[in-house]
């Protein structure tokens, strides 16, 4: 049962509960109604230290005058209490923290942010959450109810916010914990020159949808808003409040661009940089958030009491083709442990007490490292070879290096008719397309516009542990284009689930025998099952994950006609960080 639908289902059994039974039953049914919905997104936890709360609303002014929706959330008895501040985007996530924390003896502050939810104001993601949670968090330094031992909580825009303020945090707060978000925005919209069209479109379009209409609005999405072109034609209704931003992201694709210098982008960016508390910064595997975490983590001022803690899974959770039995660090108990230890003096488990913990794929196993990717690795490279058979499955990945004299593959790429996004971690909502890792098929032998590669089998596995880069030799008879690029593992038994795949802009050159396209992929930790194989496919769309490059120069958003492209392919490799035990 996907998310919305089992608050829904939780929401409707409350109606009719709270129609039948006074109040303090009412109160009491309501809560186990909501912890029976959500227990299956929380995970393993302790048993509850308290059971009664109380919750408060107040309206909190910011420095404009705009009023923000707050609820307060207390524990029975007398205060103070450590206090947990969640600012929220998406209004339900009151149900995953709050609603479960006040249970452990915490306070709990749980905020709609500007624009959204119950509260004032105008949405634009990012812009004022610097100075709405600096104002929020001076209030709340100024209650009575939270005795000077404060943490931020929350993942995606609920981490966002905590890095909007990581670099001016008061005393009082003594610890952070983002989930799957770091500052670098401009990472989440554009992935190699292309506008993360499952990602920040999707996410825009859903935005302003209430939880039981968010289904409705991703398929309106996929009819009316995907096939647009040019795109900044789309229909605005879908989008409501999130329509502005939107039509920058699409219209500014370029780093550079003066719209991804503005102030607010650049200061959510840098703010790791100015962490003094210890951070629990929690990753996964597959959640499009991973690289720039990694990118950054080592570079906290306070890195030394931090925690990289590395799940498996995509942003939304557990992915489903994988084994998992190993399940422990996962989100609540962990999280709770640490705010027992910097909000109340616990000792932290030993468990926690490395810099960073992580999830091997594959293996099926937990890890611990002073840091990751380990230090001692030993490159592969396998080559490209039988390139004339690839269009049918039959090109090769192998040690040594083919002759010169090697034909040259070819194939045509039509934006009309897309490579169908299979995995990866490009696509917010799974409910649209297989999970982040995912069976892979026939497909790559059954189009004629991928090319495909397969290794040796490897008889006693091999791990990967960081970023695998593949280098290709191309041309196209296109001013402008893209290429794909997807790593899989292919079982004994026939199984083929993708490990990572990226997509990259290409401007040819005049080079007759093509030019290099240098792919870096998102770091992984993967070991391969003994006797698996791995296969390396190479074409130039990844639809509806990102939209189908049209083929042409100039802003992408505003092309209302793609042409067809003939795409060539000359030679490349793929290069491996591999770990011997």
């Amino acid at each position: 049962m996907k998310l919305w639908q089992k608050i829904l289902v939780g929401a409707m059994a409350l109606v009719v509960l709270l129609t039948m039974t006074g109040f303090a039953f009412r109160q009491t049914l309501g809560r186990r109604a909501i912890d029976h919905f959500t227990k299956e997104l929380i995970g393993p936890r302790p048993a509850f230290r308290n059971t009664d709360f109380s919750v408060e609303t107040e309206w909190v002014t910011m420095r404009d005058g705009t009023k923000l929706s707050t609820r307060i959330y207390t524990p029975d008895g007398d205060g103070p209490w450590p206090t947990l501040l969640v600012r929220d985007a998406y209004q339900f996530q009151k149900y995953l923290t709050c609603h479960y924390y006040v249970r452990y003896g915490y306070a709990c502050v749980h905020q709609d942010v500007r624009g959204q939810g119950e509260s004032e104001g105008e949405w634009y993601p990012l812009k004022h959450e610097a100075d709405d949670g600096t104002d929020t968090l001076d209030w709340l330094t100024e209650q009575d109810f939270q005795n000077g031992e404060i943490a931020l909580v929350g993942g995606s825009y609920l981490g966002l916010v905590q890095w909007a303020v990581a670099d001016r945090l008061p005393p009082e707060v003594k610890t952070i914990i983002p989930t799957t978000s770091h500052g670098g925005f401009y990472d989440m919209v554009y992935r190699g020159s292309h506008f993360t069209q499952g990602i920040a479109g999707l996410w825009s379009a859903e935005i302003f949808h209430p939880l039981q209409d968010k289904e409705d609005a991703t398929e309106q999405w996929l009819e009316t808003v995907v096939p647009v072109r040019p795109a900044k034609d789309a229909p605005k209704d879908l989008f409501m409040g999130a329509w502005p931003s939107y039509a920058d992201y699409i219209a500014h694709p370029d780093r550079t661009d003066p719209y991804w210098q503005q102030d607010f982008y650049r200061q959510i960016d840098q703010s790791y940089l100015s962490v003094q508390v210890p951070v629990l910064w929690i990753a996964r595997w597959h959640d499009f958030f991973l690289e720039g975490t990694l990118n950054r983590v080592d570079d906290l001022p306070n890195r030394a009491d931090s925690l990289l803690l590395i799940q498996p899974g995509q942003h939304g959770g557990l992915t489903n083709e994988l084994n998992y039995t190993d399940k422990r660090f996962q989100g609540f108990e962990t999280t709770l442990a640490w705010l027992d230890h910097h909000l109340k003096g616990v000792p932290l488990p030993e468990t926690l007490r490395h810099p960073v913990i992580y999830y091997e794929n594959g293996a099926d196993r937990w890890e611990t490292a002073s840091s990751w990717p380990p230090a001692e690795r030993q490159p592969l490279q396998l080559h490209l070879s039988q390139l004339d058979r690839s269009a049918t499955c039959g090109g090769s990945l192998d040690e040594t290096a083919p002759s010169s004299s090697e034909a040259v593959a070819q194939y045509t790429y039509d934006p009309a008719n897309p490579v169908e996004t299979n995995g990866g971690a490009f696509l917010l909502n799974p409910n649209i397309a297989p999970p982040a890792i995912a069976d892979q098929g026939q497909t790559a032998c059954e189009r004629d516009d991928i090319l495909s590669f397969l290794s040796k089998p490897f008889d006693t596995g091999l791990h990967i542990a960081g970023g695998i880069e593949v280098s290709l030799d191309v041309q196209t008879d296109a001013p402008e284009t893209a290429f794909t690029v997807k790593i899989s593992e292919v079982f004994e038994d026939g199984r083929v689930l993708n490990i990572r795949d990226d997509i990259q802009t290409y401007r040819p050159s005049s080079a007759a025998a093509g030019t290099a396209l240098a792919f870096d992929l998102v770091p992984i930790d993967w070991t391969l099952s003994p006797g698996s194989r791995l296969r390396l496919d190479i074409s130039s769309s990844n639809f509806p994950a990102f939209p189908p490059h049209p083929n042409k120069s100039g802003v992408w958003s505003e092309i209302a006609a793609p042409a067809i492209a003939r795409q060539t392919l000359y030679g490349g490799s793929v290069n491996l960080p591999t770990v011997k035990r």
